[in-house]
């Protein structure tokens, strides 16, 4: 990658990673009009494998989609979107929907808009009215913070467009969607989990791995911000029942830049883990944490930490701290995963953050729900959005790149349209990954080894070397 294009993402992150980034993302100018291009590498659709020729009753159409996403020529969460969704569109127009083959969908072209939502809900209503309205886009694809999905709802509603969520964790909006199906039914979420679920999954790795990794005493530090408040509200009554005590729970300032006050209080009550969860602060907790070398290990969820250039951004400093996430580079959550990550890695020289594949498989799921509901139905035009609903609440998508199936919750469901997830025992999902040091896969820079659950991991969990375990601690078994 140029050295001027990564200059320009390491600034983004670390205006965002630092306290006050949602502002400092909202200053950023906006991309307009910009369409996907092509450069993509792939095969050609052809002939089915019995020789006939793929179905093509699309064939003449023009599909437009659009993405939604902060920043997308820069900041890493909406470029991996933007990229993704680029990847998909190329994957499509060339090779067909998984399954059918040909080109695009049955023979329809797919035509990819980028609208830049600034990480401002404001701004994501506006291109969400720029992208349908004035680019004659059929879908939109995106949207990072819940704020940002929820300000799109009412333009959804009248322009009767299907939106799916990729980047945003809020349960807020599948709740609307169960208790107002017919004003709303046009929102769906391929991912992430809500964070309902995020804590359930939390709380089920914890109740499965705390004992093993030596977690007696456990403190919490989660971020003051409202994508986390139903994680904590569930968090918070359950974690007594894992540890023996739980001396620290705090809902820590989006503004914090010292955390030294907070880690000694941590630090003094004798936690063996700070369970974190944090978006906008996790750079300077990180630094903060390491170069202080505290005795208590450190992780939970931290955004910033998703993120490959993280490494290099705090100079190591992020070795040990462990975070959820949805796929690593070296993890194999599908036959699909390592595929999808190594062209993205050579394409960009780099690899996307969570919001990349849920995109990308957000894109292919909804080509493919057409293409089965055009042939199921004998369809020689494009669905209308409301055939689209109708489609995507239907079928099952077996081609995904973080789980192996995705399909949505349906319309009596506590939290309509959102990806049906069980258990990470049972998915796979989410993965928990620990910043390591691997020389057999890369010397001198970090790794994003995944040490849980079982059927995701690449590595051991480590333990930080700075602390003074008791002989009898797993970390000196």
């Amino acid at each position: 990658m140029a050295e001027s294009k990564g200059n320009t993402r390491r600034r983004s992150f670390l205006k965002y990673a630092g306290a006050g980034g949602a502002a400092a993302l909202a200053a950023g100018c906006k991309e307009r009009d910009r369409q996907g291009g092509s450069g993509f590498e792939g095969t050609v659709g052809g002939a089915n494998n019995d020789g006939t020729a793929p179905p093509t009753p699309l064939s003449g159409n023009t599909i437009r989609i659009g993405n939604l996403a902060p920043q997308p020529e820069s900041f890493p969460v909406g470029q991996s979107m933007w990229n993704s969704m680029q990847l998909a569109v190329q994957d499509i127009n060339q090779n067909g929907v998984p399954g059918i083959g040909g080109r695009g969908i049955l023979g329809a072209k797919l035509e990819p808009f980028s609208g830049n939502t600034e990480a401002s809900p404001g701004t994501a209503q506006s291109e969400f009215k720029r992208l349908v309205q004035k680019k004659g886009c059929k879908t939109t694809f995106g949207t990072f913070l819940t704020q940002s999905t929820l300000q799109c709802f009412n333009p959804m509603k009248a322009t009767r467009t299907v939106h799916l969520t990729t980047a945003a964790a809020g349960p807020k909006p599948g709740r609307i969607v169960s208790e107002r199906y017919d004003e709303f039914k046009w929102h769906f979420r391929a991912g992430p989990i809500h964070s309902y679920d995020l804590a359930r999954a939390e709380l089920e790795f914890l109740n499965i791995y705390a004992d093993k990794l030596g977690w007696k005493k456990g403190a919490a530090l989660i971020e003051n911000i409202a994508p986390f408040d139903p994680f904590a509200e569930l968090l918070k009554p359950e974690l007594g029942n894992i540890f023996d005590e739980v001396p620290v729970f705090k809902r820590s300032s989006s503004g914090t830049t010292n955390w030294t006050p907070l880690f000694d209080e941590v630090g003094s009550s004798g936690a063996d883990i700070n369970l974190i969860a944090q978006a906008l602060t996790g750079t300077s907790a990180v630094k903060q944490w390491a170069n202080q070398n505290r005795q208590f290990e450190m992780g939970g969820i931290s955004v910033p930490a998703q993120i490959y250039e993280f490494w290099e951004e705090v100079s190591g400093a992020c070795r040990y701290v462990f975070t959820m996430n949805a796929v690593t580079p070296q993890t194999t959550n599908t036959p699909l995963t390592q595929g999808f990550m190594k062209r993205y890695n050579k394409k960009f020289d780099t690899y996307p953050v969570y919001s990349g594949p849920i995109t990308y498989d957000a894109v292919r799921a909804y080509a493919t729900a057409m293409a089965r509901y055009v042939l199921d139905n004998d369809m020689k035009e494009v669905p209308t959005n409301e055939q689209m609903v109708e489609a995507l609440e239907q079928y099952k998508f077996k081609e995904g790149t973080i789980l192996p199936e995705i399909k949505f919750t349906p319309p009596d469901a506590d939290y309509a349209h959102e990806p049906q997830w069980t258990s990470m025992k049972e998915t796979g999902v989410p993965v928990w990954q620990q910043w390591q040091v691997d020389k057999e896969i890369r010397d001198g820079y970090g790794v994003m080894h995944s040490f849980a659950p079982e059927q995701n991991k690449t590595s051991d969990y480590a333990y930080p070397d700075w602390i003074d375990y008791p002989s009898d601690h797993p970390a000196n078994q």
